[in-house]
C-alpha cells in the first residue's frame, strides 16, 4: 500500500466515524487521557457488523492520541 492510499483510508476511516458516532469521536477530541466505553456499548449480541465498527473506532481512538478503556459490566452478588 502506498502513503497515499494509506493516506486516503485514514481519511475514511476518520469521515465513518465521526458521522457513524459523533459522540465518541467528540469524547476522543477532548483533553481526557482516555475515552472509557462500557462493554456492551458494542455489539451485545457479537454481530459482526458492531464488531467491525467498534474495531474502526479504537483505530480512530489511536489516530487521535486516545486510549480507550472497555468497562465490564457491574457484577451483583447474587
Amino acid at each position: 500500500m502506498t502513503t497515499t492510499e494509506a493516506s486516503d483510508r485514514e481519511r475514511q476511516l476518520i469521515h465513518e466515524i465521526e458521522a457513524e458516532l459523533p459522540k465518541f469521536a467528540e469524547a476522543c477530541r477532548s483533553g481526557a487521557d482516555f475515552v472509557a466505553m462500557h462493554q456492551d456499548a458494542f455489539a451485545p449480541g457479537l454481530q459482526s457488523d458492531e464488531l467491525l465498527l467498534l474495531g474502526k473506532a479504537i483505530k480512530y481512538a489511536g489516530l487521535v492520541g486516545k486510549e480507550v478503556r472497555i468497562v465490564p459490566p457491574e457484577h451483583h452478588p447474587t
